[in-house]
């Protein structure tokens, strides 16, 4: 396996903050100084085994398999509570909470488990402590001043998220001056945050558990500093008091998709990089990422191609190909010896062309899942380009295809969809995302006919918030979704299947969730 693009960065990237970098560190520290200061940054005891935090969980669809050499795959479609995140600990809380409810109980043993959390999992780390105190009263209560002008929230929180961290971004502007202009620049001022709660709790997940973790985030590449006037500044005010802290050494954030193993395999590393194996760097973007300053992967040459590079989980033939949300759309012309060309246009082609069999496309769909996608009046419809695609399309050699989604809303801004496992060649009954039992002549675009009806490629489904219906019944729900209203929630829930090679036809597909 690769060393990861964020392990590189890491140890080679020199900054004005004079970062001390864990492969320095290692270098320079005793054994025991290196332990102590691992210890001092993980900051993530084991979480409480409180009932009243696992909560809201549905039944998870089981599609099991008796082979020997299957990995087990868990699809954890997780509801963002942002409002609620006070500090470290409640982060480290719902996501024990998530794994223990659904993932510990149907662990599969003497083989690989793979935990596949959402796009963007991390975010509400961004809000927690003092500096995100703002940010969660307004989540919480609304912004009168806004009076249902669209974005107007959105923006207010990322406002709040600015004025909480001014300090760091004080700091930082001075060091990176194009950030002072970018929309997005809480992401790069949370950089301690993010690697301290997010990256921590999810590494010290896979070790605990004996699992891997897959997990995303849009941060900053870092490098761990005891520069003191960084420590001062980008430290969580409200945390334990930190000798050192992870600096931003860029004024960008990048979406970014982290895989963890179930052992150290980095010895002296800190915490969230000892069992570090492999990150993804998100191209192409979303027009709504673009606007928040976010940077794009590499587009093309050795840098994309090590970019896109299957992670193998050994003992299981699984090569997983990462393609988060819109990368997994992005096709192009059928040409596999130009493949990796330009990935930002045909992302899927190099994915099959580097020899992926697993595609993971983890998603936070911000929109109605009943609404409009682009040109498309009906989304479950044109979702179906992605992921269902993967295992469909006979130009590409995909055999099975992993999309857990995000639910929530974030401020004004709706997260929602279905989360899916598929498999191709599958074969039996079918099952379908809801409002895509038929093609509506007039409103749906001609080019996503093949999509209607239902498909047996479907291994496990999670359900929507109600049952399939007409079209308007639907949209009215997901508006009141979107908009906080009514009696209905979002479904948080989870899917587990098991991938041997070669797949197996005849198993039962279809299996659907809980709510």
């Amino acid at each position: 396996m690769r060393t990861p693009a964020i392990l590189r960065r890491a140890g080679a990237v020199a900054s004005t903050l004079a970062p001390v970098s864990w492969r320095s560190a290692i270098r320079t520290a005793t054994l025991g100084a290196a332990v102590a200061v691992a210890i001092a940054l993980a900051a993530a005891p084991r979480p409480a085994n409180g009932a009243e935090l696992c909560s809201g969980w549905g039944k998870p669809a089981v599609a099991a398999d008796p082979s020997a050499h299957a990995l087990r795959v868990f699809a954890i479609q997780f509801q963002q509570r942002p409002a609620a995140m006070l500090t470290a600990a409640s982060y480290e809380r719902a996501v024990d909470c998530a794994i223990r409810t659904e993932v510990v109980p149907y662990l599969a043993r003497g083989r690989p488990n793979l935990v596949v959390f959402d796009e963007d999992v991390g975010l509400q780390t961004i809000a927690i402590g003092p500096r995100g105190a703002t940010a969660r009263a307004l989540l919480r209560t609304g912004d009168a001043a806004c009076d249902g002008e669209p974005l107007c929230p959105t923006l207010a929180t990322l406002s709040d998220i600015d004025n909480g961290y001014a300090p760091a971004l004080a700091y930082l502007h001075a060091r990176f001056p194009a950030l002072n202009g970018e929309l997005g620049r809480g992401f790069v001022a949370a950089t301690d945050e993010f690697v301290r709660v997010f990256m921590t709790t999810m590494a010290t997940e896979a070790r605990h558990y004996g699992i891997y973790v897959i997990a995303s985030n849009t941060q900053a590449p870092f490098a761990l500093t005891r520069n003191a006037s960084a420590v001062a500044a980008l430290a969580d005010p409200g945390g334990p008091r930190v000798d050192a802290v992870y600096a931003p050494t860029q004024g960008v954030a990048y979406d970014q998709t982290f895989t963890w193993g179930p052992r150290v395999v980095h010895r002296g590393a800190p915490p969230p990089l000892a069992n570090l194996l492999a990150d993804n760097v998100k191209v192409p973007l979303t027009a709504f990422e673009q606007e928040l300053g976010f940077a794009s992967g590499p587009t093309g040459g050795a840098a994309a191609r090590r970019n896109l590079r299957p992670i193998s989980i050994p003992g299981t033939g699984a090569r997983l190909g990462i393609a988060t949300s819109l990368p997994a759309f992005q096709y192009g012309a059928p040409s596999r010896a130009h493949a990796c060309e330009d990935v930002a246009v045909t992302y899927m082609r190099c994915l099959d062309r580097l020899g992926a069999n697993v595609l993971i496309q983890a998603d936070a769909n911000d929109g109605q899942w009943t609404g409009v996608d682009g040109a498309e009046q009906w989304q479950p419809l044109s979702w179906m380009g992605s992921a269902y695609r993967a295992v469909s399309d006979p130009s590409v050699h995909f055999t099975y295809a992993v999309n857990p989604f995000m639910v929530g809303n974030l401020a004004d801004t709706p997260f929602d969809g279905q989360s899916a496992i598929l498999q191709r060649g599958l074969r039996g009954r079918g099952c379908h995302y809801v409002g895509d039992r038929s093609f509506v002549s007039g409103q749906d675009l001609a080019r996503y006919r093949r999509y209607s009806g239902p498909k047996s490629q479907f291994l496990a489904l999670a359900p929507w918030v109600v049952a399939d219906g007409g079209r308007p019944g639907l949209r009215r729900v997901g508006a009141a979704l979107a908009s906080g209203s009514g009696s209905r929630s979002y479904v948080q829930t989870a899917l587990i299947a098991d991938l041997p090679f070669p797949a197996v036809a005849t198993r039962r597909g279809c299996v659907v969730a809980g709510r």
